[in-house]
């Protein structure tokens, strides 16, 4: 499982927009990916950030949906300004 996470910094006043069409387009385009295993949508309400942790089975699905993609995913998050880093889960910690 890798993990790609997506930074927004759109500003406190943009933060809610962001969330929601995060929430829209992970909800249906993204969810309907095979190799997509889940995501968490993070905030810091001081800077206005908006991160969205996704799971998939590899970056270069990702990359693959992404680009197959690109012009739905733009229409949805374009505007925001998304920079997207592509990261190894190296360890995983449960609570006991």
């Amino acid at each position: 499982m890798q993990i790609v996470m997506v930074e927004f910094a759109v500003g406190p006043d943009r933060v809610d927009a962001c969330v929601a069409a995060l929430k829209q387009i992970t909800g249906t385009l993204v969810a309907a990916q095979p190799e997509f295993h889940g995501a968490t949508i993070h905030v810091e309400a001081a800077t206005g950030t908006v991160l969205n942790y996704m799971r998939w089975d590899t970056h270069q699905h990702f990359i693959d949906f992404r680009d197959g993609n690109a012009e739905k995913i733009g229409e949805v998050l374009g505007e925001f300004g998304p920079k997207g880093r592509m990261l190894d889960v190296v360890a995983e910690i449960q609570s006991s």
